[in-house]
């Protein structure tokens, strides 16, 4: 018996400690190490940053090794070697070539339009990173404020449970004693019942939610318990900061500017200087060394129309550029001022949903007084129960409005950790 005890007692913490403690600050900070979503962006992130050296390395130095051995003929007279009695071609023989090969570009400004487009195209990703992690932020912080509301719902349609069985159980002692129907008996079951299936569905919904909740964390589907956090009623303010959306429009503009400048500069000329020093002769071992060195200037002269269609096509998406920025800056502003519109009504609504739960709780307690001393049926106190509910889930559901309507004003403000502060 006593082994069976601890057998019980081990197996219990065991699962209390495989049970995961959230803080809302927690969750908000384990979401943006292991948001899958988060995650890609920071990959996307740094994939840039390796194809911005992979772009720089166009403009270093270029070593690479040649080992060359081959059997050939020559025609002299080519070469202006024609002699009396010798063919004017001589071969087969073998040719050996051995050298390091150095390249590096002098001048090419359609490269270096390149490289900056390409270091553009860096802060276009961080911001989209940024966006990311105040969209994901955003997200959990909801559906944190959703498993609130789910167990404030639980929490109250307990509360009535326990109320209506109260009240079930009253019923049958006045039917006992007579002062009671079997009507009034069926009404208080009824509703104990309705009662019942409530706290079931709202346990259900918060499962459902505490699920979401999870797999936007980036967390494993382990058991989890969430601190209910302590939140402030206090309405924002402040203009906020230039959101991150608007900077990655901007750092796309300067990318499909670069695009187009790197295009026209495809017309100029480009300067590479080369050099190599290595052995050559007939094999290894009857070699001499040579070397050359050289520079080589290059300059497009009929490209078909490439050119100006790269030209062109670069001009069409910074004007793509520009009308998705003015859109989004438009999207951008209704958000705010919508958010503060519905911050300042949700804050109202919810002041008024908790004078009116006050209110039918005390239209609860007067009908149990008058269906316990006689003078009334408990259809009163039935209606009243009915009532308390829809107040109830009228002033949760306000109160939840209000805390998401506080989380997106800090959002349209660029920053929705402010939704703490």
């Amino acid at each position: 018996m006593t082994r069976l005890i601890l057998l019980i007692a081990l197996g219990a913490c065991a699962l209390s400690a495989q049970v995961q403690r959230l803080s809302l600050e927690k969750a908000l900070e384990i979401a943006l190490q292991q948001n899958p979503e988060i995650q890609l962006a920071n990959l996307r992130r740094l994939e840039a940053e390796v194809q911005t050296r992979v772009v720089q390395s166009g403009y270093r130095p270029q070593v690479m090794a040649r080992v060359q051995t081959a059997y050939q003929t020559t025609n002299l007279q080519n070469i202006g070697l024609l002699f009396p009695g010798f063919g004017p071609r001589i071969g087969p023989y073998r040719v050996f070539d051995a050298r390091p090969v150095v390249q590096q570009t002098v001048l090419d400004l359609s490269l270096l339009s390149s490289i900056r487009s390409a270091r553009a195209q860096e802060k276009v990703l961080q911001f989209d990173l940024s966006t990311a992690r105040e969209a994901t932020l955003l997200a959990v912080l909801q559906l944190f404020l959703q498993v609130q509301q789910s167990d404030s719902r639980i929490a109250a349609a307990e509360a009535r449970l326990r109320t209506a069985e109260a009240i079930l159980a009253q019923a049958k002692q006045f039917e006992e004693s007579g002062t009671a129907s079997k009507l009034d008996v069926a009404r208080a079951e009824q509703q104990y019942h309705a009662e019942s299936s409530t706290v079931t569905e709202s346990r259900r919904d918060r499962d459902v939610v505490v699920a979401a909740l999870v797999r936007t964390i980036g967390l494993a589907q382990d058991p989890v318990e969430l601190e209910t956090p302590r939140l402030s009623l206090k309405p924002l303010s402040g203009s906020g900061s230039v959101r991150p959306e608007l900077r990655a429009l901007d750092a796309r503009l300067t990318v499909a500017e670069l695009d187009r400048q790197k295009a026209e500069r495809e017309r100029l000329p480009k300067i590479a200087f080369s050099g190599d020093y290595g052995v050559a002769g007939t094999g290894p071992d009857r070699s001499l060394s040579t070397f050359t060195i050289g520079a080589v200037v290059t300059m497009p002269l009929w490209t078909s129309g490439r050119i100006d269609a790269d030209v062109q096509a670069a001009r069409i998406r910074m004007e793509q550029t520009r009308t998705q920025r003015r859109s989004v800056e438009l999207q951008l502003e209704q958000e705010r001022r919508q958010a503060g519109i519905e911050a300042d009504a949700a804050l109202l609504t919810m002041q008024s949903a908790g004078k009116a739960t006050a209110a039918a709780r005390t239209a609860l307690e007067l009908a149990r007084l008058r269906f316990s001393s006689g003078i009334a049926t408990n259809l009163d106190t039935i209606t009243a129960q009915g009532a308390l509910a829809q107040a109830e889930d009228f002033e949760i559901r306000a109160r939840y409005d209000y805390q998401l309507a506080r989380a997106r004003q800090a959002r349209a403000m660029g920053n929705v950790m402010a939704f703490l502060d």
